[in-house]
Order: C-alpha cells, then structure tokens, then sequence
C-alpha cells in the first residue's frame, strides 16, 4: 500500500481523552450483545488502538498516507482483498469467473448489504464508482485510475452482480482491482461537478459519520488524535467482535507504550522500532515481530531534464553512493535490530508469489570502491576534502554539495538515519545538508518542486509498503506517475515500456522474468537507493486477543478478527 507512517515526538497521552470516549460510546449504544457476533457490533468493549501513524485525509482521490488507505478498506466494499497468508480472497464479491480470453469478469457480490446509512448497497455502487473513476482518469481519480489500468467499463447486469470489461489482457487483474474502493453513488455522485474535480474537495471527514458499506464506519475524526470506527449493521461481512473501534495518535512512543501496559490501549499496530525492546519489560504484554513490507530508501533526483547537479544522474556516481552507505549501521541504530540491509523495490511479501529477483542484493559496504569510482570519473577533492565535478552539459564545474529532504512523516528516526548517511558520504567527499519536510504533503511538494517537474530536489529519504503483486510499485517510476505518485522523477521511455509490457502477460512465467528484468534495471539505475526492509512489530495486552498483524491496509479482518478474551 502507499507509504507513510509519522515520526513520535513530545506530546501529551490520550488516557483521558480515551476514558470519556469509551464512555461516551457505550452510553450511545455503541455495545450490541454478546460477542459471537451481529447487529452492529459484536460484543460490549470497545479495541483501543495506539498509533503513530497519522490519516491525512478521508477522501480516497486526496490521500497517500497508509493509515488512511486502512481506513478505505475499513469503510468501503471491494470487490477483493488479501486475507490471512497475504493471499487475494473475495470480499463484497463471493465468487468471480472470466473469459477464456480474460477480458470479460463477472462478479457475483455478496447479497443484501447495506450502507450505514440504510440505503441498499447493490452492483449499481460498483458500477458507478468504477466507471467514475475511469471518466477522470487523467485528472481528479488518477489515484486510483491505477486499479482500473486496462478496464473498459463497468456494467451492473443485476442487483447482485457487475461485469468488468477490459480492453486488453490484463496480467493482475485482482491485485489491482483490491487497490479498488466501492463509494456509495447516493453520496458521491453529487460531488461529480467542475469535470470531476469536485470529488477532489469533498471531504467525508466534514460530514461525519461517513456513509460507508464496510465493516464500519467513521464517526469522529481526528487526523492527529482520536478517530472513531462503529460498525456498520449492513455489513454483509464478518462483524466486529468489539463494540467500537478507536485508533487514537500518538507523537510520543513512551506514552503510547505506557498506555499499552496500562490498558488505555489495547493495540499498538506499529511499535516504533527503537521501542520494541520496552514492550518486552511488561509481563502483560504480547509483542508480535514478524516479516514487513516496509522498505526504506535514499531517493534520488532522476529527471534526465534537471539543470543542475546532473552528475547525480550517472548511475555509477549512484552505485558510489551505494557503496558508502552503511546499512548494517542503520539497521542497528535507527531501527534497533528489527530491519535488515534490502535492494529491491519490492518488499518479502512479493517473494511467496515469485515476483521477487533474488539476484537484487544490497552492494557492500565499501568506501574506499566508493572512493575509486568517483576518482575514475574526475572528481577530485578540493582544499576542504569536498569533491568538485566538472564542467558538463552547461553546467560549471562545482563542489558535490547536495540537500537531502527528510519527511517529518515517518515511523522512525529520519534525523538520526540522516546523521549516519551524511557522516558516510563525507568519507568519499560529498558533503549534504538535511532539509525538513514536513508532513506528507510539503515533502511530496519539496520532492517534486516546482509544480511537478522534478527540478529542484537532489536526494531524499521515505519508504513504501509495497504491494504484493509488482505492478503498482514497478508503476511508481514511470513517466506516467509523475504528478501521482513518482517522488523520483525517474522518466525512461525504455522502462516505461518494459512495464506496460508487463502488465498484459498473463502466462505467468514469463512476466516474471520481466518483472525480474525491471527490478535489475532499477537497482542498476538507482532512481531509488533501496536502504532496509522493516520488521512489523506490533503488540497487544491481554484484553483481546486474535489480532491479525500483517493485514493492517489489506484485510477489513484487521479490525473485525480481535476479540475478547
């Protein structure tokens, strides 16, 4: 899924905010029975959940943070999503068949649901929105266009069933139809003005509740505080065993720990990794480790039409970058053991379903290569030990003195791995300066500077939670990505190719040797320097139990499997 996750810093804990909302839900009712399951909700206690990851917005064609894409799959029907083992299950589809020739699929959905406002939710939903989204393709849905790359249109034949029509063979067809959100037409259809860009300034966190035909519905919100998930009673799905859901943010891990033990919260769905080793002091509490799908890395400006430092677009300056960069340190210091040295841009979800180029390693840490590559091309050391590069391309020769932008938005130390990477760039003569950028949005706008053209910016760090099929994030460094969701500017018609290339091959085998081709390409051309692959660590108290921790972003199970114990 998109990226992002945010950086703890002081503020105060949320215990009492906590205490007067459990109470105030409950009070409204928010407890319905016994904990089997029904109505709206399955039991009588409510899933406090602790965060350090923000929502930046509750309108689908407006967000990138990944919090809120697991609010989208909380709230909206899709047709699939991946279930335990990370494996593509039906979700308001029951079943599903196609064509020989794949370009005909036909859903058959799942009876009788409704949205949480009581109106019916039929195929007409689907129908609509997925027809909207391909209308404004180019301009107000491109977000999610990508889930539909290849479909004709959408065709409800009756209440209960759609037919998917697409133009061309499609390779994955249920790994992006589960990027995928199912919005209520009643509601959404209104917002359809202005050639589409209405949908872009409608904010559902304006209109709460938010009508939704998931598992819940949000009823407060509070990007940066507590949001609220009651569940919705037309769910035509498995339903909450807790009366409520509240995901509450927190900037200050110790508290949020804190909480944890005390039983504020129940759930911390991302220990920040240099607080794992706290969760285990507390006898009550359950820390979970196990494989991620977040990698991070060291991006680099790679429009081939930027104007100055263009020696940072010779691959080999790249792989002297690589070389210097000590991974393991970052691993240790920055992420306290629980990551480990990663190349590729996809993460070790991908490998169970062969997408994943074993051949693609990180480089050795290896500066006096580094050192050898740089001298080979000319760049020699001025009187300060700074590298100069020569004149080229109308471009006068320069010290090799370069800004690195770190998001404030991440879930770990961006200062601190900024540290290690500016102390090792200044053994081989580069010497770079941190640049703030803040949330979500002003780092976007300070990557791909001015009005995205990808001219500014020189390196940058953030991550991706990459999905499990290849072909979003194999997307991401395409021309077509740029203004969407490219923070490399990376534009190489040969690739582009490659990938529109793969995304038709349905003979399995041989789209996984261009994809694996593609992964090669990419860790030789370095529009990314892949740096580690993070464990997720998330922990629980004794409260509830059942938790499915892998799942955040993909499964409505994420919520509505906890129980109490």
């Amino acid at each position: 899924m998109p990226r992002v996750h945010h950086i703890p810093t002081p503020r105060t804990c949320h215990r009492a905010v906590l205490a007067l909302l459990a109470a105030a839900l409950l009070a409204t009712g928010a407890s319905c029975g016994g904990s089997s399951g029904g109505g709206s909700g399955g039991g009588d206690q409510i899933l406090k959940v602790g965060t350090v990851a923000a929502i930046d917005s509750l309108n689908p064609f407006v967000a990138i943070d990944a919090q809120a894409y697991n609010v989208f799959v909380m709230e909206y029907p899709q047709l699939v999503q991946y279930g335990p083992g990370v494996k593509i299950e039906g979700d308001y589809a029951e079943s599903w068949t196609h064509s020989k020739d794949g370009l005909v699929w036909t859903f058959h959905l799942h009876p009788g649901g409704k949205w949480s406002d009581g109106k019916p939710l039929t195929a007409e939903d689907v129908a609509w929105t997925g027809n909207t989204v391909l209308k404004y393709a180019s301009g107000p849905t491109a977000l999610l266009a990508s889930s539909l790359d290849g479909v004709k249109d959408f065709k409800a034949t009756d209440d209960d069933t759609v037919v998917v029509t697409y133009k061309r063979p499609v390779a994955p067809v249920l790994a992006n139809l589960e990027q995928f959100f199912i919005l209520p037409e009643h509601i959404w259809s209104k917002y359809t003005g202005n050639n589409g860009k209405d949908l872009k300034a409608f904010f559902p966190e304006k209109h709460l509740p938010v009508v939704a035909g998931g598992a819940y519905s949000v009823t407060k919100y509070e990007s940066k505080g507590v949001t609220v998930f009651k569940p919705n009673p037309g769910f035509y799905g498995p339903k909450s065993h807790a009366a409520a859901v509240t995901l509450s943010f927190y900037t200050n891990a110790t508290s949020m720990i804190e909480d944890l033990a005390n039983g504020v919260v129940d759930y911390v769905d991302q220990v920040p990794f240099t607080a794992a080793d706290a969760v285990k002091k507390h006898s009550n509490l359950t820390l979970n480790v196990g494989p991620g799908s977040e990698v991070t890395n060291l991006i680099i400006n790679s429009n081939p039409l930027k104007t100055k430092n263009r020696e940072l677009l010779d691959p080999q300056v790249k792989e002297a970058l690589e070389d210097a960069i000590p991974r393991e340190q970052i691993v240790e210091v920055v992420f306290g053991g629980y990551a480990k040295p990663w190349a590729n841009i996809l993460s070790e979800y991908s490998k169970g379903d062969g997408w994943l180029n074993p051949d693609v390693q990180p480089l050795p840490y290896d500066t006096d290569k580094a050192n050898q590559i740089l001298d080979g091309l000319g760049y020699t050391r001025g009187s300060d030990g700074i590298r100069v590069a020569p004149a080229d391309n109308g471009q006068p020769a320069h010290p090799m003195k370069y800004t690195i932008i770190v998001p404030g938005d991440l879930d770990f130390s961006g200062d601190r791995q900024f540290e290690i990477l500016q102390q090792s760039f200044a053994k081989i003569g580069i010497k770079v300066s941190e640049v703030a950028g803040g949330d979500v949005s002003q780092a976007y706008n300070l990557i791909t500077a001015p009005n995205y053209k990808y001219l500014n910016a020189d390196m940058a760090t953030w991550y991706w939670h990459p999905y499990v099929d290849p072909n979003f994030n194999l997307s991401v460094v395409t021309k077509a990505q740029w203004g969407n969701y490219s923070d490399t500017g990376f534009d190489d018609p040969k690739y582009d190719a490659w990938w529109s290339q793969q995304a038709k091959m349905i003979d399995q085998k041989q789209r996984q040797a261009l994809v694996w081709k593609m992964e090669a390409y990419l860790a030789d051309q370095r529009p990314y320097i892949q740096l580690v692959q993070g464990a997720v660590i998330t922990a629980w108290g004794p409260r509830f139990t059942g938790f499915e921790p892998q799942l955040s972003g993909y499964c409505k199970c994420y919520y509505t499997s906890p129980r109490p114990t």
